[in-house]
């Protein structure tokens, strides 16, 4: 499989813009970008990766979000990590969610994410512990700020690990499939965090992108949780020139 950058003469000009293959599949597409898009709904499972590992934030992960399944009622989206996506609980499950899942959301959210539930009360996830006390304000913030910086560098190891988690989501309720031609993908994800970790990663992120900007044509609030992220920040810190 050929994973080299696209020659320039397969891009297509509209205007002023050159056009990449990729985004020339389908429908037009909308550009998505990490920082302004993406990086805020993957404040949650930074927070498990720092706090209890890779190994260990896998696990808690997959199992806490394996319990969540069975209250989400949305007809075709999942629970793939991402904060925004606790939006598909609906409200009248959510008391229900919380009594069951006390000891786990303990463990999995209220203790991890506690720096972003105190500073944030529009967080997608705040429902779980709305009744947890607030964090030091200059430690939450700190703390928040550490995690940015984490994941800044969206393709690095960090940030590239904690992007790869949502794609367990994807296989757990089959909505993906691969090519049994692609060979060296499915072996670097069956081997996954070893072997070939930058083409797993690639096929993820690619694969989570796409998700995400499909979702965004049809849900309108796919970002919402990130342009209040960003937007909070203006209150929450004073701008320094």
């Amino acid at each position: 499989m050929n994973l080299r950058r696209s020659a320039l003469e397969h891009h297509k000009q509209i205007g002023k813009e050159l056009i990449p293959p990729f985004q020339q599949i389908g429908p037009p597409m909308e550009q998505v970008f990490w920082l302004r898009d993406l990086l805020p709904e993957f404040l949650w499972i930074d927070a498990l990766v720092h706090e209890h590992g890779q190994p260990a934030a896998n696990r808690i992960l997959n199992d806490f979000l394996t319990d969540a399944d069975r209250f989400n009622s949305h007809p075709k989206e999942i629970l793939d990590g991402t904060i925004g996506a606790f939006r598909f609980i609906a409200e009248g499950e959510r008391r229900a969610f919380v009594k069951e899942l006390a000891v786990k959301i303990d463990g999995a959210v209220a203790r991890p994410l506690r720096h972003i539930l105190s500073l944030y009360p529009d967080c997608p996830m705040k429902w779980m512990a709305h009744d947890q006390s607030v964090e030091d304000r200059d430690s939450s913030i700190a703390a928040v700020r550490d995690a940015v910086g984490r994941l800044f560098a969206g393709k690095e190891p960090h940030a590239g690990f904690c992007r790869a988690l949502p794609l367990n989501r994807f296989f757990a309720h089959n909505k993906l499939c691969i090519s049994s031609d692609l060979t060296d993908t499915i072996e670097a994800i069956k081997n996954y965090p070893h072997g070939d970790k930058y083409r797993a990663e690639t096929f993820a992120r690619t694969t989570h992108s796409m998700a995400l900007v499909r979702r965004a044509k049809e849900d309108p609030d796919t970002f919402a949780w990130a342009r209040s992220f960003w937007n909070s920040n203006r209150t929450i810190v004073r701008c320094v020139l």
